[in-house]
């Protein structure tokens, strides 16, 4: 065994060390510093010391390396505004307009010549956010998105608007045509129940003191003419005997307007038809289809002469809406004339619209002797 007072001896295992105590106090409870032996002392440092440390660290590591962080941070700001400006603003910006909604408010489409319309319109623009936007002036094109290529059919011009969450847009021109693409829209607007208006421009807007530029590119739906479904003629009356431009029947025609659009159509002349069979022409003179049901005054001129030779024929056509009290007439549109002057759009259109109307037998005679009447007294 090594001898307790050897150097070495204290590093042994199971060797001998003396008393051990965790009391500073001796055996009799009293201090007695001699009797005790601390095995280790352990140097500790407060919270305090250790951030005020932490602290100076971090002020010598700055001093020494400030200029590296400087350097950093600009190179990161050249990389990152340029992105933020030019990248960020301007897709945050064009999601704002793709979540907008557009609709139209109402519409009028005048004085129709071959090449041109007096176009006034109104919409409502509501974006997704309540941040105001300010738009300058800009283009938009009005076209048909089923079709390839270039498909507009006319282009307006918009004044600068600000917009608080919403805002109304206006139109008022005398609006150029495309006519082989406006032909396409009327066509479908007066045979679909549901035809598109698709709208699309180049915008500069402000968003603050933030500018982006974005494309404003919607479908507008709306309600559109569905072949005038719901044609009716009223007080049909015929004219005995004929007068001197040879009208011998009068009646008012009605074409549901379903649309928030007026249109200006003009003279239009049709073909009155019993299936293939010709009977005569109607006129409605200066045509303009306001939004809803309203009835026309029309003119027409029936065949006697023809009516009579082929009642036969007539009667096999109409023989069980005979029964029920009225004679089913078609109209096919011959020619639409505005101040005199073919509109070839509309007249195409109606050249391939079929109206089918029920007309009433026992009115038409009731009217037609309460009219003979009249002149009778009127002579």
């Amino acid at each position: 065994m090594h001898d307790l007072q050897e150097k070495s001896a204290k590093y042994a295992l199971g060797t001998y060390r003396g008393p051990f105590s965790l009391s500073p106090k001796g055996g009799n409870g009293n201090h007695d510093p001699a009797t005790v032996d601390y095995v280790e002392s352990i140097d500790t440092k407060s919270l305090k010391d250790d951030r005020r440390a932490k602290c100076f660290g971090f002020r010598r590591h700055w001093r020494r390396f400030w200029c590296c962080y400087l350097l950093g941070n600009i190179i990161f700001l050249a990389i990152f505004l340029p992105i933020f400006f030019l990248i960020c603003i301007p897709a945050i910006a064009q999601l704002f307009v793709n979540k907008s909604s557009l609709n139209l408010v109402e519409a009028h489409v005048m004085q129709p010549r071959p090449n041109s319309i007096q176009l006034s319109m109104k919409a409502s623009l509501k974006l997704p956010t309540s941040i105001p936007v300010q738009t300058n002036p800009f283009s938009l094109s009005l076209f048909n998105r089923a079709l390839p290529g270039n498909s507009t059919w006319a282009t307006v011009y918009l004044p600068n608007t600000d917009i608080k969450k919403t805002a109304t847009i206006e139109v008022h021109q005398r609006t150029e045509l495309n006519p082989e693409q406006w032909m396409y829209y009327v066509h479908q607007a007066i045979f679909l129940a549901h035809a598109p208006l698709s709208v699309k421009g180049s915008i500069h807007a402000s968003i603050g003191k933030l500018k982006a530029a974005v494309t404003l590119d919607k479908d507008i739906e709306q309600n559109t003419m569905n072949g005038f479904s719901g044609l009716s003629i009223s007080d049909a009356t015929l004219i005995l005997p004929p007068r001197s431009d040879g009208t011998n029947l009068v009646a008012n025609i009605t074409l549901p307007n379903p649309s928030v659009m007026t249109l200006e159509i003009g003279t239009v002349v049709f073909d009155l038809k019993s299936e293939d069979l010709v009977l005569g022409n109607g006129t409605i003179d200066n045509l303009v289809l306001e939004p809803g049901n309203h009835a026309n005054p029309m003119t027409g001129t029936l065949d006697m002469q023809k009516l009579i030779s082929n009642f036969g024929l007539l009667l096999e056509q109409q023989a069980q809406n005979l029964m029920n009290g009225y004679l089913n007439l078609t109209a096919v549109g011959k020619s639409v004339t505005y101040a005199g002057v073919e509109v070839p759009y509309y007249t195409q259109a109606l050249q391939n619209l079929t109206l089918t109307a029920q007309l009433p037998l026992a009115e038409v005679l009731i009217n037609t002797l309460q009219n003979s009447l009249d002149n009778d007294k009127s002579g």
